[in-house]
């Protein structure tokens, strides 16, 4: 059962701003890559860039800096392209809210960018998610392609971004090589997925991520090589992206084939320490040394107002003291189960901070009952895979 620290502080006033926190499905709020920043929202999407799609950026424009009057073209493309690669991302993130899922957040890299989707799709879902990037850069390349042509000056065809040619002709040809290059059979690119959709329709989705992560891996080595082969910097890097991207989709879904059949129940923390609104963050430290819990639960009465991570108390501490109120750092929003819900559903590849669950009945009469953290979860998976051994299967 939920453990409460006391308000040991006497007639404490209550801290300001106290509203009623937001629960989500599992795998709310998302986590980003620490190597990102935010650029944009658009449509509710949070956009980030990863510090090395800097360097295809770089690549692309290398060949117009060399001369100082392609400079302005060079930035313009670079530019340019960096809008179509949202693009061909917002396309993933439609059709996916066409299926009901909503994207998480949106983050670039040299490969491209990835959409991180709040729920995973199923094969024939994910094949149409996954297509619709590419149609995007087919779709901006026909454009180009018919408004040069209309004015005569369409260039003679050639697949590779040249200083000699117009701005439009190689924006052109970025949109198909982008959508050729994230064709290719090998996650986490575009290719990799439809061909795991494909195979899905004849076998189970763990054999299939396991056969296009194999295919995936090959396709990194052969680009790797061909990297080594030609001194391209940055074709070594997209390998290693594709070679580590391919055997974390193939472990995603080792992981996941483990938890099916399970529920929630049997996976969730039933003691914990949760704390009343009107804690300090010096009462949450000590709770914190004093337990071996990161995320701690914040109550008023019994209803759930926030959930405060040991991140976040950190930063509190350092930022605003120890005397601070936990509801002024907390996070407002938290992800939520019910004791039934299937335990795959909780394992999604953005999964970040505690899963709270709630007892069943309605939401307004719901109590805190268990939760699902990182740590036990995977506490869990250890266990299943032991007793799996065990039985010989």
């Amino acid at each position: 059962m939920p453990t409460d620290i006391p308000d040991n502080r006497g007639e404490a006033p209550e801290p300001p701003e106290l509203q009623r926190a937001t629960p989500g499905r599992p795998g709310r709020p998302a986590q980003h890559d620490g190597g990102s920043f935010l650029v944009a929202v658009v449509s509710g999407i949070p956009i980030r860039i990863h510090v090395t799609f800097l360097l295809l950026l770089a690549f692309i424009g290398l060949p117009f800096l060399a001369n100082r009057n392609e400079s302005p073209a060079a930035v313009l493309l670079i530019l340019a392209l960096f809008f179509c690669v949202i693009l061909h991302e917002l396309g993933h993130a439609l059709v996916a809210r066409r299926y009901g899922i909503r994207t998480l957040s949106i983050t670039l890299y040299p490969i491209g960018g990835v959409a991180a989707l709040e729920e995973l799709p199923r094969p024939r879902q994910e094949l149409w998610i996954a297509l619709a990037g590419p149609a995007v850069n087919v779709v901006i390349a026909v454009a180009i392609w018919s408004g040069l042509a209309l004015s005569h000056r369409l260039p003679p065809i050639s697949f590779n971004i040249e200083p000699s040619r117009s701005f439009f002709a190689n924006l052109m040809v970025a949109n198909l090589l982008l959508a050729a290059f994230n064709m290719l059979p090998a996650f986490p690119m575009d290719g990799g997925r439809v061909l795991r959709a494909i195979i899905a329709r004849f076998t189970d989705e763990v054999t299939a991520t396991t056969v296009a992560a194999l295919i995936g891996k090959g396709m990194a080595v052969l680009i790797g090589l061909f990297g080594l082969a030609t001194g391209q910097f940055i074709t070594l890097i997209i390998a290693v992206f594709i070679w580590f991207g391919a055997g974390q989709e193939a472990a995603y879904f080792q992981t996941r084939a483990l938890l099916v059949g399970h529920r929630v129940r049997e996976a969730m923390l039933r003691e914990f320490h949760t704390l009343p609104v009107g804690s300090t963050l010096r009462q949450a430290a000590d709770l914190l040394l004093a337990s071996s819990q990161q995320d701690f639960p914040i109550l008023n009465g019994t209803d759930i107002v926030g959930v405060l991570s040991r991140s976040a108390l950190l930063q509190g501490m350092a930022s605003q003291g120890p005397d601070t109120y936990v509801t002024s750092v907390m996070d407002r929003e938290f992800a939520s189960a019910r004791p039934d819900d299937a335990l795959e559903g909780l394992l999604t590849p953005r999964l970040a901070g505690p899963i709270l669950v709630l007892s069943d009945g309605l939401p307004i009469d719901s109590s805190l009952i268990g939760m699902i953290t990182q740590e036990n979860l995977l506490e869990f998976l250890t266990l299943s895979q032991l007793q799996n051994r065990i039985q010989g299967r």
